[in-house]
């Protein structure tokens, strides 16, 4: 399974919020028999690569390239690791 956009507000961060939004998603794939769950960051966020890594996630030696929408152009080069952590059921 895919997990995609898993934001918390900055004002809420360090609540717990996260780690329920990530636990519920995780739950969720286990009930419809997922066995890995899938997700890319940031690359130069370092400190949401550590986080994702502290709750079992590890990056699987892909990246790839930030999309390039012809809108939102970031200031710098950017890439996305695949992260991946196998799920029970």
């Amino acid at each position: 399974m895919y997990l995609g956009v898993l934001a918390v507000s900055p004002g809420f961060q360090d609540r717990g919020i996260g780690r329920e939004l990530l636990a519920a998603a995780e739950e969720y794939a286990s009930k419809h028999n997922c066995n890995r769950m899938m997700m890319t960051v940031i690359s130069i966020r370092h400190e949401l690569v550590d986080w994702y890594k502290r709750r079992g996630y590890r990056e699987n030696g892909e990246v790839n390239p930030f999309p390039d929408d012809k809108v939102n152009r970031p200031k710098q080069p950017l890439e996305l690791l695949v992260l991946e952590k196998e799920i029970d059921n």
